[in-house]
């Protein structure tokens, strides 16, 4: 049913108690399908899928009681449940009347709130959830004297959520009537400029590839100087690297996934029937371009993480897009302090970012020591020429291929490999 007319609002709630404990969760139907709705003590529960990218998900709505014993019953009780879910797309939002540390919470009394910090990160921590950092404001509920507020709302994810939506951020708004801020979780997807490239190991593996390469460099014309037809050509085949990837390494997982199951379909048929020759040719084929496209999903999630884990032989996919996802989430600049002011948003930390640095580049008229009366050991007019010696190309191509291939790359994401290779 729609509560506003004209309206694809769809609802679910827990009557309140009094004056308190009611829950409400709304949703838009038409991006949003419900198949359960469950409430139990302070938690109101949805089951559905978002209908554009049909990712399920579990949904927790929680309005935490004030009592410390009764917030430990309801973190018990959330907890037996969010432990059915592993594995699962969960968050768990709203009031849960308990802070994480005393940064957290301000008050005339300074060590009111202690008691909850340990119980409410033992069930943050026990359930696998992720605490995603606050925009906007630093507290959520505000008492109005000035002096007390406290960040007691907030969006907790567990990490199969924070792998499909890596850029999710919680922004709190500015309050009204209420005494709680406003809180958004939304995808970020914020223009911060242009990635760099990158350069995939397991290119060099698939057939083709450095012919690609060598056809793409000499077709390409530019005209200019010396290092602007370098910069051209190398933006010109980054370019093209991306559509021949999509074309050659795109989704890994579902090919391997294809690939097993026509495995699976031939050994159930073996196990009844002996396999014809051209049956066990495909069996063949089809093993083979298994472990082929294995090694090449290997050696991208290798590049991508890094981790020794990884490097020693472990697939373990799913626990290395989580490591992924924390290090995004990690690395996401959200907010900057200048002169104890809070920024926030694109365009403000970029414009205060090229401040700073060009006020620290800033040549600046400042009394020097003198060094008229130091000695300094000199060299002599051999040695003083050597500094300005032109190098040579041997020099040049001894010390890039001194260097690992697949290290950071510079600005423009082209790596040594790429380098040597070509």
């Amino acid at each position: 049913m729609s509560i506003w007319d004209g309206k694809p609002v769809a609802y679910s709630y827990c009557p309140s108690l009094g004056a308190s404990g009611g829950l409400l969760t709304l949703w838009d139907s038409l991006e949003v399908e419900v198949w359960s709705s469950n409430s139990f003590v302070h938690v109101l529960s949805i089951h559905g899928r978002f209908i554009s990218s049909n990712e399920e998900f579990h949904l927790f709505n929680v309005y935490a009681p004030c009592n410390g014993n009764d917030r430990q019953e309801l973190w018990e009780s959330l907890s037996s449940r969010l432990q059915v879910l592993r594995g699962k797309k969960v968050c768990v939002c709203g009031d849960f009347n308990a802070v994480r540390c005393r940064e957290e919470r301000q008050s005339v009394s300074a060590s009111r709130g202690v008691v909850d910090f340990g119980p409410f990160n033992n069930f943050i921590d026990e359930n696998g959830l992720c605490d995603l950092p606050l925009c906007g404001r630093n507290f959520t509920w505000f008492k109005g004297d000035g002096k007390t507020m406290s960040r007691i709302d907030r969006f907790l994810l567990s990490e199969e959520w924070c792998i499909v939506w890596p850029n999710c951020v919680q922004v709190a708004f500015l309050r009204g009537f209420s005494d709680h801020c406003p809180l958004f979780l939304t995808v970020d997807e914020e223009n911060w400029g242009p990635r760099p490239a990158k350069f995939l190991k397991c290119w060099s593996e698939l057939p083709g590839y450095k012919q690609f390469v060598k056809n793409v460099w000499s077709t390409t014309q530019v005209d200019g100087w010396g290092g602007y037809v370098l910069k051209e050509k190398l933006k010109l085949i980054k370019s093209a690297l991306r559509n021949w990837h999509v074309a050659h390494a795109h989704n890994l997982s579902a090919q391997i996934g294809m690939l097993k199951e026509k495995m699976a379909m031939l050994d159930d048929r073996g196990e009844f029937e002996e396999l014809s020759v051209d049956e066990c040719n495909e069996l063949y084929e089809v093993s083979a371009n298994l472990h082929s496209l294995s090694r090449l999903e290997s050696s991208i999630y290798w590049q991508q993480s890094r981790n020794k884990w990884l490097r020693e032989g472990d697939a373990n996919t799913k626990y290395f897009h989580s490591i992924l996802s924390s290090r995004r989430r990690g690395n996401a600049i959200l907010s900057v302090l200048v002169d104890g002011l809070r920024i926030e948003g694109v365009h403000p930390i970029r414009e205060d970012v090229f401040k700073h640095f060009e006020q620290h580049f800033k040549v600046q008229e400042v009394d020097r020591p003198s060094i008229s009366n130091l000695q300094f050991q000199t060299l002599s007019v051999g040695e003083g020429g050597s500094l300005i010696k032109p190098f040579s190309e041997v020099e040049v191509k001894d010390a890039i291929w001194d260097c690992d291939n697949f290290k950071s790359s510079g600005p423009d994401g082209v790596n040594f490999g790429f380098i040597k290779d070509f």
